[in-house]
């Protein structure tokens, strides 16, 4: 532990992550390029056919798509900061060595999205007539600016999942233009349009009466959608095809499915969409609300697949074959086996295990090595502790920790000593019974 660790118990800390991380890309993908590129076109088509009652709905949605982006997406964008950094601090230090410009570039692309949709919501009712298409043009560069940062952030995701070369040189262009930088991208920007229409068909069919004016904003989604659709299902190809075997392996063990059901699924997904396309195409009038209904929780499991994937192809890591998802750097794994994970630990008051210090030292090992992902209490704690070791034997908890990778490989190896193994399999025993930890003092 090179800092001071932070436990959220009950939850966990990556649930914690992966909360806030959800409902940023939901805003960020679905909301701020999604749904501004479809607010942009109707606002378009309004221009060009003169439908004021379009012209107002789109206004209408650039309340929201501003409200939501500076609170909503504003917020969680830092939260995702403040709780990867305490969480995962080696993570984010290595990240941002390599990646520093970069995140500040991004910051001054966001300041500039946030401008440029305050302008264009305050200036709805400034540029009328000939000055409208000017209007129009400020939200074509706001929907750009949008897609530029998700552009920027997801060379430094993607670099996490198949860093290439970038281990090696510590190269920022090696980095960012990853095998999977291409595939990422325009995968996500295909999600972004699909979830952006998902997000406002069920609230268009609920509160906007008008047929006609819905068969309005239904040709401008059919339009995005007609593109988004192939493009999904050809850019999630090419990105399935760019990781590595074994990442593209541990989809299928983390998520529990054959490959054939994990395809089925998404065959499934992507019909349902095609048949909500073809409905808006041929009877916009009569667009059933259940078959919005549906397609919003469709793209809502899409944004939930393409998180877990791209979590679960990086275990054991966090940063693929660099740094392990505990914060253990890759190239540390036979020192720490040799000289002691305890002896390298910043942070960790027992540096020794002795008869003394077993289960503090066995809980500063959990610490440094389980908590990423682990609790000893709250609702993750039954499946990993109470239900699994249940009475098992300290030697059958320390047996199980060495080959714990091999027979759960999305879960780092245990680096340690062969005493830090058996003080790790002394806690959990503990922990398992409920039995109490005490402290140690120094000088004992």
């Amino acid at each position: 532990m090179n800092f001071p660790v932070v436990e959220f118990p009950w939850l966990g800390n990556g649930t914690v992550i992966a909360i806030i991380a959800i409902v940023h890309v939901i805003v960020s993908h679905g909301v701020a390029i999604g749904i501004t590129t479809l607010m942009v076109s109707m606002e378009h088509r309004a221009i060009h056919t003169n439908n004021e009652q379009l012209e107002q709905t789109a206004r209408k949605i650039s309340k929201w798509v501003l409200i939501f982006t500076t609170t909503v997406g504003a917020m969680t964008g830092v939260g995702i900061w403040f709780s990867t950094t305490v969480i995962q601090p080696d993570s984010i230090g290595s990240l941002l060595r390599i990646f520093f410009w970069a995140w500040f570039v991004e910051w001054i692309v966001f300041v500039t999205e946030v401008v440029l949709l305050i302008i264009y919501y305050f200036t709805w009712d400034k540029w009328k007539g000939a000055k409208k298409v000017i209007h129009n043009r400020i939200g074509i560069a706001l929907a750009i600016f949008s897609w530029i940062t998700a552009a920027i952030i997801t060379g430094i995701l993607s670099a996490k999942l198949t860093p290439g070369r970038w281990t090696e040189t510590l190269s920022f262009w090696n980095a960012f233009f990853n095998p999977t930088y291409m595939p990422s991208l325009a995968f996500r920007t295909f999600i972004a349009i699909i979830l952006g229409v998902a997000l406002l068909s069920f609230p268009i069919k609920i509160f906007i009466k008008n047929k006609e004016l819905q068969q309005e904003i239904f040709r401008v989604f059919s339009f995005w959608t007609a593109i988004s659709l192939p493009g999904l299902l050809i850019t999630g190809i090419w990105y399935l095809q760019s990781i590595p075997q074994e990442a593209y392996d541990m989809i299928v063990w983390s998520t529990g499915m054959t490959k054939n059901t994990f395809t089925i699924m998404n065959v499934l997904g992507l019909a349902a969409f095609v048949i909500f396309a073809f409905w808006m195409v041929l009877r916009p009038k009569k667009l059933p609300l259940l078959l919005s209904l549906a397609i919003f929780g469709t793209s809502m499991a899409f944004i939930a697949e393409f998180e877990a994937v791209r979590e679960s192809v990086r275990k054991p890591f966090i940063i693929y074959n660099y740094m392990y998802a505990n914060g253990v750097l890759a190239k540390n794994e036979d020192l720490y086996r040799e000289e002691g994970y305890l002896k390298h630990s910043t942070f960790s008051p027992v540096k020794e295990v002795t008869s003394d210090n077993r289960a503090q030292a066995g809980m500063e090992l959990y610490k440094g090595q389980c908590m990423a992902c682990h609790t000893v209490d709250g609702w993750r704690e039954k499946r990993a502790f109470s239900n699994r070791l249940n009475g098992w034997d300290e030697e059958s908890i320390a047996s199980y920790i060495e080959t714990l990778h091999e027979t759960r490989p999305f879960m780092p190896p245990f680096v340690g000593t062969e005493e830090e193994k058996k003080a790790l399999a002394h806690y959990l025993s503990k922990v398992t019974k409920k039995e109490p930890v005490t402290a140690v003092s120094e000088g004992k």
